[in-house]
């Protein structure tokens, strides 16, 4: 049966009946009939022009799905409109005509995307079928190995799921179902060939093998009739079992393969002739022949079997009697074959196997009862007080010993069931009395590592009791109670099993906490001594400090060492603030300490406050005298004001500065200041600060007319007449009336100076005569036009 390809059934499920066009319209309904007519129009116009580029040869894959869509489109245009056709004729005529439009095209874009497919799959069939084509020409006539066969097959199989993909279009075109015919029967041929190519190489090789073994037989029963041996008889056996082995080998190909199958029936035919004819020899050697390979060896096995009914036979009877029964017993596997073909040789090898029966079971009871007693003697020895690892081992061997033999003797056998069962027996009460033993050698064990590990550490502790021991004796004894936790945690498991030791445990881990406590109370007695140490020298070196602070020389480094000396003071007690609360006695030394601590921050304040009134009012007067030299040498008006304004700014803050500091703080009053070298009263040395402001005004202020006057009037003035020579009369102007302007304001604000003169372009002038000139020169400025 051809089946359909997927997009006809597509086809026919979305388009085959006009019925579909009646159904209820979908979401995107037209609101109107206008709307309508408008989508169906533009669904034909793009149909028509989707339809236009499939035209052409050969169309693509995109220009056949964009015109598959615009079907659809105008399908969905057609939905849309539904509602309308009954209502208005023109739409109804319309719709009539696309509705052929669609019928006509839709099946004329099918049609040729049913061609491009089938010419896409002839292209590529053609392709498959010309290499395997080509494949087929070059190995025809020689032997292929498995590796090409494989490949020349996986071929054909890829070629025929190609056409397997193609066959379903062979519906659509008459000529492409004939083409696909011929590469079916092409591929028949193919693969029969490929088929009969392996079966000819496969009987030839498998018909080589056979006559090799049916020489091999030959041979073997030629070698085998004039002096009859057992090497022989093997010999001819294993050629027979291989014979066979070929012929089970090749059987599926005696169905397909004549030839073969007439030289198999041959082959079978000799293997029944060969089994004939070595019974017959087997027959005729007898018994006789028998006896003698195993005469010998099997009186041997009687004489030991003597021995060994003894009570205790000699290590050598017994080694005499293993020998004997290992050679008896290889002696008959190597008849057992004859005697499956001879009753005679069958009943005397039955006779050996009884006598070996006896001797071997002797030896597995003797085997048994020497293992039991290794075990028994190990027992013992792991018994006593001081068992050694050693001798665990040896039973633990014992033990192994006795499991393993009892793996090699027939335990159902009448004569060793008894010693099997008291072997088992043993062998349990043996592995639980190993097990008890090695719980109450290692129990043991671990009290003595207890024992001695609490000895270690008490010892360690009771060296850090000297007077000064060392920090190496203090790890030492830590790492010796540690020690004893390590011993205890390795023998956790003896707490729940044995409740002496549990309890001996819980009074070692009492003694641990008490040996720990001992140590952190003679660290917290030194740690307390080492602190008395410390805090008292920084007292010490901190009064010294703090002396060097409150001298009339003292600078601000030394303030800063007294201060960060306090502050040290106070990170001690900070630091040791846990051993306050460890150590009683210290605790009333650190009381004691950090009152005396509080006096000298007292001291410190005191010597701060000094040094900042000493630096706000001697060194301001030193620094402002040194600041009003060097504005009177200076030659910059600028820079002249600005060292007065510094000197009076220092001389301010002496006289206001240093009254609040002394009247916040009355004590004050009675330091030396340092002045000239000289130890002068603070409200001394704030009367001179006022009394060189005061000197100072005067000059500074004069310099700061100066300045002003010059950057003011003289300034303006000066670019006038510039500007006036390049035309430019409104900056000119302009200037001027600056000149005026700062004038009058330098003449208001100053009136004291108004009459002083200043050097204006080699003339003296002063702030009024510069006035005057300003104003002259600014009237034909003014009334020019």
């Amino acid at each position: 049966m051809v089946r359909a390809p997927f997009w006809v059934l597509i086809g026919l499920l979305t388009f085959a009946s006009a019925n579909a066009f009646a159904a209820a319209p979908e979401a995107g309904a037209a609101k109107s009939v206008a709307e309508a007519s408008k989508r169906v129009e533009s669904a034909r116009a793009a149909l028509a022009a989707a339809v236009q580029r499939v035209e052409k040869e050969p169309p693509s894959n995109a220009d056949l799905d964009a015109a598959l869509a615009a079907v659809e489109a105008l399908k969905d245009a057609l939905n849309a409109g539904v509602s309308f056709e009954t209502e208005d004729l023109d739409y109804a005529r319309a719709v009539l005509a696309a509705r052929k439009q669609f019928r006509a095209q839709r099946e004329y874009v099918e049609d040729r995307r049913a061609k491009v497919h089938i010419h896409d799959f002839r292209r590529r069939i053609d392709s498959a079928l010309t290499a395997l084509n080509e494949r087929m020409a070059k190995v025809a006539g020689k032997d292929l190995d498995a590796k090409a066969l494989d490949e020349s097959r996986a071929e054909v199989e890829a070629l025929r799921k190609l056409t397997d993909q193609g066959r379903p279009l062979t519906s659509q075109d008459p000529k492409f179902a004939a083409y696909i015919t011929e590469v079916d029967a092409t591929l028949a041929k193919h693969g029969k060939g490929l088929d009969d190519r392996w079966l000819q190489q496969s009987a030839q090789k498998q018909r080589g093998l056979l006559d090799e073994r049916r020489k091999a037989l030959s041979t073997a029963l030629a070698e085998l009739a004039p002096a009859w041996s057992d090497e022989k008889f093997g010999l001819t056996d294993k050629a027979v079992l291989a014979l066979q082995k070929q012929l089970d080998e090749g059987k599926p190909l005696e169905e397909r393969d004549r030839a073969y199958r007439s030289e198999a029936e041959k082959a079978r035919g000799e293997i029944t002739q060969a089994r004939r004819k070595m019974e017959e020899l087997v027959v005729q050697a007898g018994v006789s022949r028998v006896k003698v390979e195993m005469g010998p060896a099997h009186d041997e096995l009687v004489v030991a079997a003597k021995a060994l009914r003894a009570r205790k036979p000699t290590p050598e009877q017994l080694a005499e009697a293993k020998t004997a029964a290992f050679v008896v017993r290889k002696l008959v596997e190597r008849y057992e074959p004859q005697a499956a073909r001879s009753p005679a040789i069958s009943q005397y090898i039955a006779e050996v196997k009884n006598t070996l029966a006896e001797v071997e079971v002797s030896l597995q009871v003797r085997s048994l009862d020497a293992a039991r007693l290794d075990v028994v003697q190990s027992l013992r020895n792991i018994e006593r007080r001081s068992a050694t690892p050693e001798q665990f081992e040896e039973a633990k061997t014992a033990l192994v010993v006795l499991e393993k033999t009892l793996e090699t003797v027939q335990t159902k056998h009448p004569a060793v069931s008894p010693t099997a069962i008291e072997a088992r027996q043993l062998l349990r009460d043996g592995r639980a009395t190993m097990e008890r033993r090695r719980y109450e050698v290692d129990l043991q064990q671990q009290r003595v590592k207890v024992d001695e590990a609490r000895k270690n550490a008490t010892a360690a502790v009771s060296q850090v009791q000297a007077e000064k021991p060392s920090e190496a004796q203090f790890q030492a004894a830590e790492s010796a109670i540690q020690q004893i936790g390590a011993v205890l945690e390795a023998g956790v498991q003896f707490v729940k099993k044995d409740r002496d030791y549990a309890v001996y445990a819980k009074e070692t881990k009492e003694r641990m906490a008490d040996l720990a406590g001992r140590i952190t109370r003679k660290k917290v007695v030194m740690a307390a001594a080492d602190a008395r140490v410390q805090i008292s020298e920084r007292l010490a070196s901190t009064k010294q400090s703090l002396e060097s602070a409150k001298l009339i020389s003292a600078t601000d480094v030394d303030v800063e060492s007294a201060s960060k000396s306090v502050d040290e003071i106070m990170k001690l007690f900070e630091t040791r603030a846990e051993l306050e609360r460890q150590d009683g006695g210290y605790a009333a030394y650190a009381e004691r300490a950090r009152a005396e601590w509080l006096r000298l921050v007292e001291t410190l304040e005191f010597a701060k406050q000094a040094r900042t009134l000493r630096r706000m009012t001697g060194e301001a007067l030193a620094a402002a005298g040194t600041a009003a030299e060097a504005a009177a040498a200076a030659v910059d008006l600028r820079k002249r004001k600005e060292l007065f304004a510094s000197a009076l700014e220092k001389l301010k803050d002496c006289q206001e500065e240093g009254a609040r500091m002394v009247k916040e703080n009355a004590s004050l009053a009675a330091i030396d200041v340092l002045v000239s070298g000289s130890p002068t009263r603070p409200q001394e040395v704030m009367a001179q600060c006022g009394q060189k402001a005061e000197s100072l005004r005067e000059p500074q202020k004069r310099a700061e007319v100066q300045l002003r006057f010059i950057e003011g009037p003289k300034k303006a003035y000066d670019a006038v007449k510039p500007l006036v020579s390049k035309g430019r009369k409104d900056e000119a102007l302009s200037k001027l009336n600056e000149c005026i302007a700062e004038g009058r304001i330098l003449e208001n604000q100053y009136p004291e100076f108004k009459e002083q003169k200043f050097d204006v372009n080699g003339t003296r002038m002063s702030m009024l005569d510069l006035i005057q000139v300003c104003v002259k020169e600014r009237k034909p400025l003014q009334s020019a036009p």
